[in-house]
């Protein structure tokens, strides 16, 4: 199927899964921020049903992420942990979403029910926990430190983001859609390679934030140390760049390694994703309408 074929055929799918579930008013306009082109360059040898799913699950994710960090804003410590409970009951199979959900309840238990069907069992266990403490990491961020306008130390920056920044989700998303479980995701090596694509991630769009998002590195490291706030974006940057040679040195080792022909797919495929989330979060009006904001401020 030709590039074109490709793009027409996953736009089609992305913006019916918004549309039937009211995920969002516009849909055309979400995907304008490129997300199709970001799952196509991030897994380009994918397709079929682990392509689209892969997809939907990326969209559902910045869906939810986007509620965490807008509609629910200033709802009570009770909606959103209401929000929170339902999402955990209807991910883990014990509830079904009420007519009042919101639609990324709705959503979430179809793209569930969709997975279990085509993915490993133990793989969706795994998945299903990780989506829990992301649920769990998004609400706290939320709760303890956005509503209240608290800016996180170093530490607590520390304890949180890792896992409200969603990072192993797209791992496992590259698992889904290249059709590589590995099986030694537990291993020392790959979990050293999966951190460090995880840092990657967050700090790629800690870097990209909105001058109002206080909850980024470059405000847990000036809340930590007395640092200029041009100072502080510079050493973050530098984070970056030295956590991007780190990323090659692991991948290179999981690659040239005895593992499991999937795992070395595996690392290839979050190089891949890794490149294409990178360069689209630098290039996305999702972030590049934020980012003169945040260079503003830093001056």
């Amino acid at each position: 199927m030709g590039t074109d074929a490709r793009h027409t055929d996953l736009y089609v799918s992305a913006a019916t899964f918004l549309t039937q579930y009211g995920l969002h008013p516009d849909p055309a306009g979400y995907l304008a921020h490129g997300y199709v082109d970001l799952c196509l360059a991030g897994w380009p040898t994918a397709s079929g049903a682990e392509l689209d799913l892969a997809t939907r699950w990326a969209l559902w994710t910045w869906i939810v992420d986007d509620a965490f960090d807008g509609e629910l804003l200033d709802e009570s410590p009770q909606v959103v942990g209401e929000f929170t409970l339902t999402l955990l009951l209807v991910a883990g199979g014990s509830a079904r979403p009420g007519a009042g959900d919101h639609p990324a309840v709705h959503a979430l238990a179809d793209l569930a029910a969709d997975t279990r069907a085509v993915m490993p069992a133990l793989w969706w266990q795994r998945y299903l926990t990780h989506l829990e403490e992301w649920v769990h990491a998004a609400s706290a961020k939320l709760l303890d430190f956005v509503q209240p306008h608290r800016t996180p130390t170093l530490r607590q920056y520390l304890t949180i983001r890792p896992t409200d920044g969603g990072m192993l989700l797209a791992a496992m998303w590259c698992e889904l859609a290249g059709r590589c479980v590995t099986p030694d995701w537990n291993d020392a090596l790959v979990q050293s390679l999966l951190h460090s694509f995880s840092t990657i991630g967050c700090l790629a769009n800690d870097l990209a934030a909105d001058s109002t998002d206080t909850f980024t590195a470059v405000d847990a490291l000036r809340a930590s140390h007395p640092l200029p706030p041009t100072q502080a974006h510079e050493h973050v940057r530098a984070l970056l760049d030295a956590e991007e040679r780190r990323f090659w040195w692991l991948c290179t080792a999981v690659r040239d390694d005895e593992l499991a022909t999937a795992t070395r797919h595996f690392a290839r495929a979050l190089d891949r994703f890794r490149h294409a989330l990178t360069t689209w979060t630098t290039t996305s009006t999702r972030y590049a309408l934020a980012a003169p904001q945040a260079l503003q401020a830093l001056g």
